[in-house]
């Protein structure tokens, strides 16, 4: 189902169950965690035919980022009752999601280990740290790529 979305919406809210994948037609998607909060940290941003949602789609557990429509987007909405058909006709897309997953599992491990590698030699402070949050925040520094124009996480030049 092909769906219009505008700039600012909230597509999936972490923590909430969210049981659909979409496929960006057009437009870009910035990736959260801790949205709203003073614990937020971007994770990424998406654009056209990039996916997300797979992860709540195909574990039916609570979404582990909140997705926000950086600008007006069109996107095509698959469901559970869609995804059969949808791997069927879409090999290709499919061979795609596989792979970024497998991309963003080696980056945690690279974040992992930088994290690490800073607390080892007393760069981060992890001592009376209200935890809920605070990894994913750190992770975040080693992942962020300001790859949307005017977005407040912009490479600066």
């Amino acid at each position: 189902m092909l769906m219009k979305i505008p700039e600012g919406t909230v597509i999936i809210r972490e923590g909430e169950v969210n049981m659909d994948m979409y496929k960006i037609i057009s437009g870009n998607a910035e990736i959260y965690t801790g949205y709203g909060t003073d614990k937020e940290a971007i994770l990424g941003i998406v654009s056209k035919d990039d996916y997300f949602g797979e992860m709540g789609l195909l574990t039916q557990k609570p979404a582990i980022y909140t997705v926000v429509a950086f600008n007006d987007m069109a996107v095509m909405r698959i469901t559970l009752a869609d995804i059969d058909e949808y791997i069927k006709s879409n090999h290709h897309d499919t061979f795609v999601i596989m792979k970024k997953m497998a991309e963003s599992m080696y980056n945690m491990k690279y974040s992992m280990d930088m994290f690490v590698k800073d607390v080892a030699e007393g760069r981060v402070d992890v001592r009376e740290k209200n935890y809920q949050g605070f990894f994913s925040n750190q992770f975040a520094k080693y992942n962020v790529r300001g790859e949307v124009a005017g977005t407040k996480y912009e490479k600066k030049k």
